[in-house]
């Protein structure tokens, strides 16, 4: 019999001992056996080799792991096995290795410091100064990067919710040096402040590159308009500005009802990436009101006047508008009434419009401002002339616009005051009043002149673009964006 084959037929003989190694988990991560004998198979100078790799138990040069593999106590693919290629993973073979048995474990080369990024956000009462130095900017250079940002940004207008992200690169010696500082204006402007090699700060403005896209998109109403609108997607702004362009004929106070529908199409200024940065006009819309249609069509004409018209080609401008104000409710209207304030009946020559302190209220027409000031138990008053008979009057405003004065001229939908309950008033409303030949008269009863009607090769012209546009809205009213260049090979708004 052969050596091997009598040493394993021994080993099969001899006691073997089982020990465990175990995970943290008390899970079983290794088992193997110690042989009794191992001192008098070390004095016989044997020497097995199963091929097992370089785990071995330095102790008289026996490899015991070989040992039980070559003597079959485990079999050809044991635990011992999986062990050893588990634990070759972390060690290798090397010609000029050191250790012992030419086992060496893998070394790994030093990395090289690698700059640190971070998004800081903003929270209330921060300052930008102080966020720099939270981020690891000394005081001072914290203060040269606000000054050398100031003559593009205000730091003031920091907000709560903004986020600033910076940059600091590896200095020469321990620590890092800042390198740079990026946060967006707004959803079209971007401000970045570097650090040169000089040690000054430099501040440059970018701005994205932006499209106009159309959108066409339809709701029916339930509740409220702008509520309705809000749910399919329509900005507020546009629904805004639907109702005024709308407002010289509906009263959306009470014409409004339950199962009306409106659709529109508007034009919308986006970054590349489809932000929106402001909605533009409106190139066409529809009001179905007690199942009757009521479209506009935005339309430029041959003179170079842009206005809104209806499927006949007239103006829907008229010399007053019949609702000078968004959004607001009709809470009172022209005659006889109980006075809220003091407490008998007494005339009320005007109608009510609540609404939301500091809500827009526009003029009425093209004018002149004859009054805007205090006015007794008006409050806060404007009375704009119109024509030599016609004038309009809004009271109880909580401020005045900008550039509001006597003498002024206005344009009709110009922003003139703003809503409040100064005066005689029990709660933030309009108070609106139309004089004719200095007689307080019911609005909702003054016969408005109509605007201009198109006629002969304008009216063609016109009814050639509406047949366009509606075609166009057709094509979007998926809510499909299509880039307006793209479009104006087919469709003009001349």
């Amino acid at each position: 019999m052969s050596p091997g084959r009598w040493l394993q037929a021994a080993v099969r003989f001899l006691p073997i001992r089982q020990r465990y190694l175990l995970t943290r988990h008390n899970r079983l991560r290794l088992r193997y056996g110690i042989p009794s004998l191992a001192v008098c198979l070390t004095a016989l100078g044997l020497t097995l080799n199963s091929g097992m790799g370089s785990l071995m138990t330095m102790t008289g040069g026996v490899n015991y792991l070989s040992l039980a593999s070559a003597a079959g106590v485990y079999g050809p693919e044991n635990k011992y096995t999986v062990s050893q290629k588990r634990l070759g993973r972390y060690a290798h073979q090397t010609d000029d290795a050191q250790t012992a048995g030419g086992v060496t474990l893998a070394s790994y080369a030093p990395q090289e410091p690698q700059p640190r990024e971070e998004t800081l956000n903003i929270d209330k009462g921060d300052t930008l100064a102080g966020v720099l130095q939270k981020a690891g900017m000394s005081a001072g250079d914290a203060l040269d990067a606000v000054k050398s940002m100031q003559k593009y940004y205000d730091p003031r207008k920091l907000r709560p919710g903004q986020q600033i992200h910076v940059r600091f690169d590896p200095a020469e010696n321990d620590g890092f040096d800042f390198a740079e500082m990026r946060m967006d204006i707004d959803a079209l402007k971007s401000i970045s402040l570097t650090k040169t090699a000089d040690k000054k700060f430099e501040t440059a403005v970018k701005e994205k590159d932006t499209e106009t896209r159309l959108y066409a998109k339809s709701a029916n109403i339930e509740v409220s308009l702008y509520g309705s609108a809000e749910k399919a997607g329509i900005p507020s702004s546009i629904v805004a500005q639907a109702i005024r362009i709308y407002s010289w004929d509906i009263d959306f106070q009470r014409d409004i009802r339950r199962g009306d529908a409106v659709e529109v199409m508007y034009e919308q200024v986006e970054t590349e990436d489809g932000i929106r940065v402001k909605t533009g006009d409106i190139v066409y819309a529809r009001l179905n009101i007690d199942g009757q249609d009521i479209p506009i069509y935005r339309y430029e004409t041959s003179d170079g006047d842009i206005d809104y018209f209806t499927a006949d080609g007239a103006s829907v401008r008229k010399a007053l508008m019949k609702t000078p104000i968004d959004g607001a409710r009709l809470s009172s209207g022209f005659g006889m009434r109980r006075h809220p304030v003091l407490g008998y009946d007494k005339m009320h020559k005007g109608i009510d419009f609540a609404a939301s302190r500091g809500t827009p209220i526009y003029a009425a027409g093209d004018g002149t401002i004859e009054k805007a000031g205090k006015n007794g138990a008006y409050g806060n008053y404007v009375r704009i002339r119109h024509n030599a008979t016609t004038k309009t009057a809004y009271a109880h405003m909580n401020g005045f616009a900008k550039g509001v004065s006597s003498g002024k001229r206005v344009k009709q939908g110009q922003v003139i005051g703003y809503v409040g309950t100064t005066g005689r008033s029990t709660g933030p409303h309009l108070h609106y009043e139309v004089l004719l030949n200095g007689a307080q008269t019911n609005p909702n009863s003054v016969k408005l002149a109509q605007g201009e009607t198109l006629t002969g090769k304008q009216l063609a012209a016109f009814k050639e673009h509406m047949g366009k546009t509606n075609r166009q809205f057709a094509l979007l009213s998926g809510n499909t964006k299509v880039a307006s260049r793209e479009m104006r090979g087919t469709s003009s708004l001349r």
